[in-house]
């Protein structure tokens, strides 16, 4: 059958795979993952407000329980001249950008924000379930071959890891301290998305430009699934509900407290958490250069466990940093005229492992949701690959957005918001002229200055205590119930091809 014969075209390759890096650097980056951060140093929001917004967060997250499948139904049921990916892809593009540049472009406080906030939160879920389930929904139709999938899903993954990572490098430098741009993060934040939406508009264009699909491919239809088909879909293929259940476990980690954290143990300082995030940023290279060779030496199964266990050290070590490190002595680097302490670079170190550990999990998680295209196909007829991917986005947002939640529900029981409400008014102090930029930052230094070890400690150890857990969970998940290993995929796609050329000559 020619679906399974074709290889993946270089040109496909790097067309398909650069085109998520403006995309995570503007959708995972910025608005999942650093939105928490804009939300407190620019709002000053009552305990009511902020559960408010949590509130919204988790009704929009059960909105998308329902539309993450719907819309992978849609995906599967679209026959048009351009495919049944890139339409979808291209309207959630322009309605993403739309969303972001809604919510970081505004000076609403108090409940007008929370209105605002929850509207665009919601149509968030909308517009970015187009996208993104189009888009991860076309890999396996690009890459029917194990090797060309691999490379595929490694190359993307590659890219989305940058993207998100570009931002997780910038927007604390731009936004945080001496060199946030006019002084301020309210100002930082709304010129920084324009910024991000315009690379996201650039790079998501080549995709949909550049990637050429199979005639036979680009016009495969499944046919409109209805509601019973969708449940069906999830009752007959348990190796996909595993592999949700796998790649979830690593979506709900408390990663948006390490930025608070590190505001409030080491100073208020974008730098501080700028060199704090290339450290993952490092290990993220690191991993996907080296994929290949891992992954001729091991299998998914050594993946996953090498990922837990550096999981596991890394959040060990991070814990007990905190905990046993006294914060001094410091040191200089020059080239970023940061002053850092010991128990910084140690930190550091730490997230090296944790970083890679994410990334290194990450990858195999995609390449196992998306050999269960093939096994639906053998136990259905159908690969439904639009449905199948659209679990991937729906359980990426609801993850973020239970991470987000819990985050949010522990800083408003240990009190951070007292500190946070006060930072945002010298913010907007700072965005309308009221004070200098120096004047901003030497009051926001009292103001940590007061925040009690204990609540530094309570969020190191959320961080570390969770990853750890939820790693070694879902690894042993994977070990005990996922059975697509390589031998059984390849055997998979040889019965495939047999019973379709089969087919073909009858």
């Amino acid at each position: 059958m020619a679906e399974n014969t074709t290889r993946l075209s270089r040109r496909n390759l790097f067309a398909f795979s650069i085109g998520t890096f403006g995309r995570d650097m503007a959708c995972a980056g910025l608005f999942m993952g650093q939105l928490l951060n804009y939300v407190y140093f620019t709002r000053r929001l009552t305990g009511a407000q902020l559960a408010a917004i949590t509130v919204l967060m988790a009704a929009a997250k059960i909105f998308d329980a329902l539309n993450d499948p719907v819309m992978g139904n849609i995906v599967d049921g679209t026959r048009s001249r351009w495919g049944k990916f890139k339409p979808w892809i291209t309207i959630g593009m322009f309605g993403s950008a739309a969303v972001i540049l809604a919510t970081f472009c505004t000076n609403l406080q108090g409940w007008a924000f929370v209105t605002l906030f929850g509207f665009m939160y919601f149509a968030y879920s909308i517009v970015f379930t187009m996208n993104d389930t189009a888009y991860w929904g076309m890999i396996p139709s690009l890459a029917r071959n194990a090797d060309d999938r691999n490379r595929l899903t490694g190359l993307t993954a590659f890219f989305a890891n940058m993207g998100g990572g570009a931002c997780g490098i910038l927007i604390p430098i731009l936004t945080t301290g001496a060199l946030a741009i006019n002084g301020s993060a309210v100002t930082a934040y709304r010129y920084t998305s324009v910024i991000f939406v315009v690379i996201f508009l650039i790079f998501q264009s080549i995709t949909i430009l550049g990637v050429k699909e199979d005639e036979t491919m680009k016009h495969e239809r499944t046919g409109k699934i209805g509601l019973h088909e969708i449940i069906e879909t999830f009752k007959l293929n348990d190796q996909l509900r595993w592999a949700c259940v796998i790649f979830f476990l690593t979506q709900i980690l408390p990663s948006a407290a390490y930025t608070m954290y590190i505001y409030f143990r080491f100073g208020y300082n974008g730098t501080l958490a700028t060199l704090f995030y290339i450290f993952g940023s490092i290990a993220t290279v690191c991993i996907n250069l080296f994929l290949p060779q891992l992954s001729r030496k091991f299998k998914r199964e050594g993946l996953m466990k090498i990922a837990a266990i550096f999981m596991v050290i890394g959040c060990v070590a991070f814990l007990g940093i905190e905990l046993f490190v006294p914060t001094g002595p410091s040191f200089t680097i020059p080239v970023f005229e940061a002053v850092i302490s010991v128990k910084f670079f140690l930190d550091t170190l730490a997230y090296f492992f944790i970083g890679a550990a994410g990334c290194l999990s990450y990858m195999t998680c995609m390449i196992l949701i998306a050999n269960t295209s093939e096994y639906h196909d053998m136990l259905t007829g159908k690969r439904n690959e639009g449905l199948i991917f659209s679990c991937r986005s729906f359980l990426v947002k609801l993850g973020s957005a239970i991470n987000t939640f819990v985050v949010m529900l522990f800083y408003i029981l240990i009190g951070i918001n007292e500190q946070t409400n006060k930072i945002a008014d010298l913010e907007q102090q700072a965005n309308l002229g009221e004070i200098t930029g120096d004047q901003k930052l030497a009051a926001i230094e009292g103001i940590i200055a007061e925040v009690p070890d204990s609540r530094i400690h309570a969020i190191c150890a959320l961080i570390a205590i969770t990853s750890a857990v939820l790693y070694v969970a879902h690894y042993l998940v994977f070990k005990k119930k996922y059975k697509i290993d390589e031998a059984y995929f390849d055997e998979l796609t040889r019965e495939l091809a047999a019973r379709d050329a089969a087919e073909a000559a009858q």
